[in-house]
C-alpha cells in the first residue's frame, strides 16, 4: 500500500521526493536523520503507533507538519492526533484527490480535515458547555458553526436556516468574538485549547 501511494504521489506531485518507513520506530529514526516538509502517518502501525510517533516527532521538531491518513474516524482517535500536533486528518475512505488537496493546503501553511472529521470536531465542540471558559453558544450559533465546518457559503447557510445572509454574518461575528477564533483552524485550536471534547480527558 505504501508503494502504491508513493508511486501515485510522485506521479501527481512532480518534483517531490518521498521516503517511507515500515513502522513508527523507523519513522521517528528517519525524521531525526533527514529533513522533511511533510509526514503522512497512519494511526495503526507496528511497534509504535501513529499517535506515539506524532508526539515524539512534535517534541523533536514542533514545526514539522504531520497529517494523519487513517480509517479511524472516532472522536478519541481524532482528538488524540490533534492533541499530539497533527495539522491534518484525511480518512482513507476519501478519494485520492482529497489527499492531494490536503497535502497542498497543509504545505501552504493551513490545516485540512476530511468532512467527516470536521463533523466529529464540530459535534464535540457544540455538545460541550465550554466549561473551562464559561463561553456558551446559542442554538442558532451552533447551527451556523456546524455549517461553517461543512464549508457552506453564507447564502447556503441562510437558505437552510431561513435567515438572511446578513444575519449569518452577525452570527459568525458573534461566534468568532466568543471563541477568539478567526477561521476554521482557529476554531479547531480553540476546541483543543479549551478541551471541548466531552468527557474524553485523560
Amino acid at each position: 500500500m505504501r508503494q502504491i501511494l508513493k508511486e501515485f504521489l510522485v506521479e501527481r506531485l512532480q518534483g517531490i521526493e518521498i521516503d517511507e518507513a515500515n513502522n513508527g520506530v523507523e519513522g521517528i529514526y528517519k525524521v531525526k536523520q533527514s529533513c522533511y516538509d511533510l509526514i503522512i502517518a497512519d494511526i495503526n502501525m507496528p511497534q509504535k503507533d501513529g499517535i506515539q510517533m506524532m508526539r515524539e516527532i512534535h517534541e523533536y521538531d514542533p514545526s514539522l507538519k504531520v497529517v494523519a491518513l487513517s480509517m479511524m474516524d472516532d472522536q478519541v482517535s481524532i482528538k488524540k492526533m490533534l492533541q499530539a500536533g497533527a495539522v491534518g486528518y484525511v480518512l482513507k475512505e476519501g478519494n485520492t484527490q482529497e489527499l492531494l488537496t490536503a497535502i497542498q493546503i497543509i504545505v501552504n501553511g493551513n490545516k485540512y480535515f476530511s468532512p467527516t472529521v470536521a463533523e466529529v470536531i464540530m459535534s464535540s465542540l457544540t455538545k460541550n458547555k465550554a466549561r473551562s471558559s464559561g463561553i456558551k453558544l446559542t442554538k442558532r450559533e451552533k447551527e451556523v458553526l456546524q455549517a461553517i465546518f461543512e464549508e457552506k457559503s453564507n447564502q447556503q447557510i441562510a437558505d437552510e436556516l431561513f435567515i438572511s445572509p446578513r444575519t449569518v454574518e452577525t452570527h459568525k461575528y458573534n461566534i468568532m468574538e466568543k471563541t477568539g477564533a478567526r477561521n476554521l483552524a482557529g476554531l479547531v485550536k480553540y476546541a483543543i485549547r479549551e478541551k471541548l471534547f466531552d468527557d474524553l480527558f485523560y
